[in-house]
């Protein structure tokens, strides 16, 4: 139904962004790999995907042709909705899932929070062979190392740090409940922090949406 919106940005974040177009404001999730891309611009050009059931109807939003074609291909399996869909997308780069995919390595895809074992084999399974295409146009990149597990500020002092607060909003947004989702922000925040001046937004999300 919807193609690709192109308006003015009006809210983003990580996981969200409103875009007005024709008096319009489109409210779409999005993965953090397009929050990257969108982050600064004043008017963007986003490719839609509408997600239609009885009880639900959801817009789903993607900067590059890759990364809508590679969260409808996760869609496609058995089992897997959107907010599974999303957050293979939210906790790996596009790239990571491919290339996972490709290479059969369940252990990278059982990262994602609600990726068990059955289900990474099943992503494997039923995707392996229609994923080449997307590893040409997505490109290769290697996996980053895993950060540090060091101690971090305290469960006080976490609260306030902006990261945090935004992570938080970003796991709402994606489905946990509100007081799991500052648990697993302030951890990670913890986990990531001592010894650095700051720590990125995208590193602490995709680290909340990485199972332990």
């Amino acid at each position: 139904m919807y193609h690709n919106i192109r308006g003015e940005v009006l809210e983003l974040t990580p996981t969200g962004v409103v875009v007005e177009a024709s008096g319009i404001g489109f409210d779409l999730h999005i993965p953090l790999s397009t929050y990257r891309r969108l982050k600064g611009l004043k008017e963007a050009s986003v490719l839609t995907h509408l997600y239609v059931r009885e009880d639900e109807q959801r817009l789903f939003g993607f900067a590059t042709p890759g990364e809508r074609d590679l969260f409808r291909l996760i869609l496609s399996v058995s089992g897997v909705g959107p907010s599974i869909a999303l957050a293979c997308l939210c906790a790996l780069t596009p790239e990571e899932v491919a290339q996972s995919i490709a290479a059969g390595d369940i252990r990278v895809l059982q990262r994602v929070k609600g990726v068990g074992r059955k289900l990474a084999e099943r992503l494997v399974l039923e995707l392996r062979d229609r994923v080449g295409r997307l590893l040409q146009s997505l490109g290769v990149e290697a996996v980053p190392g895993s950060p540090p597990a060091i101690a971090g500020t305290s469960e006080a002092q976490c609260s306030l740090v902006p990261e945090v607060s935004d992570a938080v909003l970003a796991l709402v947004g994606l489905g946990f409940d509100r007081k799991k989702a500052e648990t697993r922000a302030g951890e990670t925040y913890r986990a990531l922090g001592r010894g650095k001046s700051e720590v990125d937004l995208e590193t602490l999300i995709k680290e909340c949406l990485r199972t332990g």
